[in-house]
């Protein structure tokens, strides 16, 4: 009896920790606030929709191993920093280009 009593308590277990696995870890707050140096070093981010297994609207930020809540507005600001930081890569390379084509070699 006592075998058939611990098969049922370690099945159930294994049940447990597969089931709680399974639990989404949601934003229940965002921010609209953050300074400018963790936006330029956000990793990447995802959205988070409120018509799942979350209640609100998110965009999840990674950034420095850590993640972010922030409102959706956020993604706006994201893409004008990436085109920015583009575009500063663009000039600084044609600089490059510019001075090795005008350097003379002898």
């Amino acid at each position: 009896m006592d075998l058939r009593v611990f098969a049922l308590m370690l099945c159930a277990g294994v049940w447990f920790a597969d089931v709680q696995g399974a639990i989404p870890k949601c934003c229940v707050a965002t921010s609209k606030h953050f300074p400018q140096s963790l936006l330029m070093s956000v990793e990447r981010y995802e959205m988070q929709n409120s018509h799942g297994p979350c209640d609100i609207e998110a965009l999840i930020l990674y950034a420095n191993g850590k993640k972010y809540c922030s409102d959706l507005r956020v993604r706006r600001i994201l893409r004008r920093l990436k085109q920015m930081r583009h575009a500063q890569t663009d000039l600084t390379h044609e600089k490059l280009m510019l001075q090795a084509s005008t350097s003379v070699n002898f």
